[in-house]
């Protein structure tokens, strides 16, 4: 009895281990197969997940490396949040800030001038919406009296967000030797971010506007994402309500948008796109932004939430030794699952798999109901869509005499009891053999004694 109690806490502490191993974790899907749509676009880096359950929707090179753009200027904002307390404070714009910016053709500054006094909101709405460098400058000088320690403290936040594939080496986003992110990191970074309140309102904004003072008039600057713009039919999606375009010469074209319809949000990041004319009208449109869209619309129209697998349902079953009340075991799901998957998917779509590394080929008595016993993937066409624990159906009780029987079987198949076995009945075989040779010897003796006396 005590050996069995060890067999079975042994069992359970590698069902233990193989847990946290390939523990389910996130949700995750791809329809990168959905060819109709992934063939008509135009660029090579994209990324869109899920802001509900995380589910990978579309991907492709999103971990390549490539220049960052003025997303740095989102990661430059953020900072400032996390430092900053009381956002309704005032700062106020030095000469030195002023000298750190690169007033180059092309780059978008917010005419700050020396002695002027803004919010700390204010600046962080111009910098996510506008993307000004001087602002940006203000920004890290005023928090870390130095661009390069800034940079230290963004690069600090990328690594703790869990960019893994980014790098930094300025504040404002520009080309520079050694500094790079990609996609995925982008889509990381703005998850992130909208947490907070002050990020996702300056995000989602079409427009700021900076305040009158005693050295400038009333500014508005307009946000650059074309996908805001009802004007825009090429660009523009109904769900879109937030998001941040950029390029510079070694980036390409990028935008990363946030889009909420029907009770869906998505993250949408493209990047390396270009200016070609890709609707035949003799002007050149921006494949990134163009490509956006189409991948948004697609999934609007074509994905929603359902069932993909019930509490109940039977997965497999696994072979029980000692069973009071049986000899096999259902496994099934541990929790119903939902996952995104396409508009009138039925059953046969979709597919459980136990991970077979996990799934062991018989247990012992007893089990309680809902007992964690193996992982499985969930698959839709082919595609992971979810992980999931299967558990025990039932009960299954601890039969004395089964385990008596099972103990004796086990003896009686073991090696060492077939050897023994062997062994003795060649020891009686033996036996015979001498006994018989005996018996023969005396039957010889006795006949050669009559013999002789005659």
């Amino acid at each position: 009895m005590n050996g069995m109690k060890r067999l079975s806490a042994v069992i359970v502490l590698l069902i233990i281990v193989i847990s946290a191993i390939f523990a389910p974790g996130t949700a995750l899907a791809s329809y990168n197969n959905e060819t109709d749509l992934t063939k008509k676009l135009d660029t090579k880096i994209y990324y869109m997940m899920s802001l509900d359950d995380d589910s990978i929707m579309f991907n492709k090179n999103e971990k390549k490396s490539v220049s960052p753009a003025a997303f740095v200027k989102l990661l430059t904002a953020l900072v400032a949040i996390e430092s900053w307390g009381n956002l309704e404070e005032t700062v106020e714009v030095t000469e030195k800030s002023l000298s750190l910016v690169e007033y180059t053709y092309g780059v978008r500054v917010a005419d700050l001038k020396a002695g002027e006094t803004y919010t700390k909101k204010q600046l962080i709405d111009a910098l996510i919406v506008y993307g000004a460098n001087d602002i940006a400058s203000v920004v890290a000088s005023s928090i870390s009296g130095a661009s390069s320690s800034f940079v230290s403290t963004m690069q600090a936040l990328a690594d703790k967000i869990g960019c893994t594939n980014t790098k930094l080496r300025n504040i404002t986003g520009f080309d520079e030797e050694g500094q790079y992110t990609c996609a995925e990191d982008v889509a990381k970074i703005i998850k992130y971010a909208l947490n907070y309140p002050a990020f996702s309102e300056a995000f989602s904004a079409s427009e700021v506007v900076l305040p009158q003072t005693q050295l400038n008039e009333e500014r508005t600057y307009s946000a650059s994402n074309k996908m805001l713009n009802q004007t825009i039919s090429l660009y523009y999606h109904p769900s879109i309500t937030g998001g941040k375009q950029t390029s510079t010469e070694k980036a390409g074209e990028c935008i990363a948008a946030v889009s909420s319809q029907d009770g869906y949000s998505y993250l949408t990041v493209v990047m390396g796109g270009e200016y070609k004319d890709i609707d035949s009208d003799g002007s050149e449109e921006n494949t990134a932004v163009a490509d956006a869209k189409k991948l948004v619309a697609w999934v609007y129209d074509n994905i929603r939430f359902r069932v993909v697998a019930t509490a109940n349902q039977t997965v497999t079953v696994v072979n029980v030794i000692a069973g009071k009340n049986g000899d096999t075991l259902r496994l099934v799901p541990e929790k119903e699952i939902s996952a995104l998957v396409p508009i009138g998917a039925t059953s046969d779509s979709v597919l459980i798999e136990p991970i077979k590394e996990t799934l062991p080929d018989k247990l012992s008595a007893p089990i309680k109901a809902g007992e964690v016993i193996c992982q499985a993937k969930i698959f839709y066409a082919g595609d992971e869509i979810a992980a999931i624990n299967l558990v025990a159906a039932n009960d299954v009780k601890l039969s004395l005499f089964r385990l008596a029987m099972t103990g004796v079987r086990s003896v009686i198949t073991s090696t060492w009891f077939i050897i023994l076995e062997v062994l003795a009945l060649a020891v009686v075989i033996l036996y015979f053999i001498s006994l018989i040779k005996k018996t023969q010897h005396g039957s010889s003796a006795k006949k050669k004694k009559t013999v002789s006396k005659k």
